[in-house]
């Protein structure tokens, strides 16, 4: 760790992007109780999910890449190695960087793929399991506070 506090426009980048995960899960959350069969016939809502999702493990990838710096002076190699790199700073659990670097490669499949290229029961699945993200903004937060980064 660097030990030095964090830089005004850093810790804003980081605490926006904890705002997009909060209301991307909060939208997604509302998804969750569309049935297997109305998600598959409604692509507003496919839509709707998909965008959220990237949008979603963008921000988080932001945070991460954002710590990564902060901690060791230059960004992470790849977008699943900036979760992992959180794992060795301490900042993440083992469980938590795995998942989140598995939501790092979806998010590469759902940005790079379209129309029936998508599997949406893939998608589907992940719509009925949040809990990553949350724990992953649990995570970061305890960090944030456990460094005063909060209080400035």
């Amino acid at each position: 760790m660097t030990g030095e506090l964090f830089p005004s426009d850093r810790l804003n980048r980081i605490l926006n992007a904890v705002e997009t995960i909060e209301v991307s899960l909060g939208i997604l959350a509302r998804k969750q109780s569309l049935p297997r069969e109305e998600y598959y016939a409604d692509t507003d809502s496919q839509d709707i999910v998909e965008r959220r999702f990237v949008k979603m493990t963008e921000a988080a990838i932001d945070i991460a890449e954002e710590l990564v710096k902060h901690e060791r002076g230059s960004p992470p190699e790849s977008n699943p190695k900036s979760m992992r790199a959180l794992e060795e700073l301490g900042i993440l659990s083992a469980s938590t960087a795995t998942e989140m670097a598995q939501g790092a490669r979806f998010r590469n499949v759902l940005a790079h793929t379209y129309g029936e290229i998508i599997e949406h029961d893939v998608v589907y699945n992940a719509l009925q399991d949040l809990e990553r993200y949350r724990q992953f903004l649990i995570e970061v937060r305890d960090y944030l506070e456990s460094v005063g980064a909060l209080e400035e």
